[in-house]
């Protein structure tokens, strides 16, 4: 009888571990799965095979982000909405000072004149500028002009290892 009992114990035991390996397993391969190119997904969605996806045609987070994927709002998906946006959007923050280099002496006059007298005082400047504010005002009027910003000398960053 406790033969038995051991061996129906310690077949439970091994079907329940086999179990636990396998939805782990298969937890793992989802966490590494890509998603889907458009031409998988025209394979599956695309019910009047036109070539586009339609909102109708699609479910799931694709409809939910149908309309921000949809550039042109024509009421379908293209495979050029749907490629990555990294190079474009690394150029566009790049555009917008956000990337390496300096921002324009517009786009600080847009993120610190907070008075929009379109000069930027001592009190509106943030960061490095704020420090070398003295620095960059060579005609001591007390305000940053455009000309002073683009001959301003570049902040010293210190040196990587």
């Amino acid at each position: 009888m406790k033969n038995k009992t051991f061996k129906t114990g310690a077949l439970v035991f091994g079907l329940a571990l086999l179990g636990s390996t396998q939805t782990f397993a298969q937890s793992e391969e989802k966490g590494n799965q890509k998603p889907p190119s458009f031409s998988e997904l025209l394979k599956k969605l695309d019910a009047n095979e036109d070539g586009k996806l339609s909102e109708n045609e699609v479910d799931g987070p694709l409809k939910e982000q149908f309309a921000t994927i949809d550039a042109d709002k024509d009421g379908f998906i293209t495979e050029a909405e749907m490629k990555p946006k990294a190079k474009e959007a690394k150029s566009e923050k790049k555009s917008k000072g956000q990337g390496k280099g300096m921002p324009t002496y517009t786009e600080l006059l847009e993120q610190m004149d907070a008075d929009k007298d379109g000069k930027l005082s001592k009190s509106e400047v943030k960061g490095p500028l704020k420090n070398d504010f003295s620095k960059v005002d060579t005609d001591k009027d007390g305000f940053l002009s455009e000309a002073e910003l683009k001959n301003a000398p570049k902040p010293e960053r210190p040196q990587r290892r």
